[in-house]
């Protein structure tokens, strides 16, 4: 018979697993895990200005609070693609208790391995040479004519942005819009 203890231990012994592997997929990731003010999400959106239908993504979502809000407050399809397992599985299981979450979808996956030819609309938070000696490539091959990016904090360098909102208070970020 399994003993309480040993069921506890071995939860215990997974989780600690799993905390290992994310902290050793975090090495490989773009961009440590910062989340992004929830006081921020209103002026981010209000920069992208989504439309109805379009495909929206968030490259390294952690904890899909940037997917949920563009999901909640417009009729898009919006993806969250995220290399973190717990981070993954946080969001997935949030998406069961949210009522507006029909054109929510989370991938556990390295975003550099992702198509992303079908997007309207990317948001991505990432250290500035990542986004110049990876994602830059990546997007000018990819996206289609018309798609904005949105970069959270950093300039993707090596291209010139449509639009650049400056913060307005203390704890903002700029965000630059590029279209291609």
């Amino acid at each position: 018979m399994v003993t309480f203890s040993f069921f506890v231990y071995s939860v215990l012994a997974i989780f600690l697993l799993l905390v290992g592997i994310t902290f050793h997929n975090s090495s490989k990731s773009f961009a440590p895990f910062v989340p992004c003010s929830r006081r921020e999400l209103p002026r981010i959106f209000e920069a992208i200005q989504l439309k109805e239908g379009e495909v929206f993504y968030d490259l390294g979502s952690g904890d899909g609070r940037v997917v949920f809000y563009a999901g909640e407050h417009f009729p898009v399809k919006a993806i969250g693609i995220e290399m973190s397992f717990l981070f993954f599985l946080y969001s997935w299981i949030k998406k069961l208790f949210v009522s507006e979450s029909q054109g929510i979808i989370f991938k556990m996956k390295n975003l550099f391995f992702e198509d992303l030819s079908q997007a309207d609309a990317i948001y991505v938070y990432g250290m500035p040479k990542v986004l110049e000696k990876r994602l830059r490539f990546k997007l000018e091959k990819e996206l289609k004519k018309g798609a904005r990016v949105i970069a959270y904090g950093f300039p993707i360098k090596g291209l010139t942005p449509e639009k650049v909102h400056q913060p307005n208070r203390k704890g903002e970020k700029p965000i630059h819009i590029y279209r291609f």
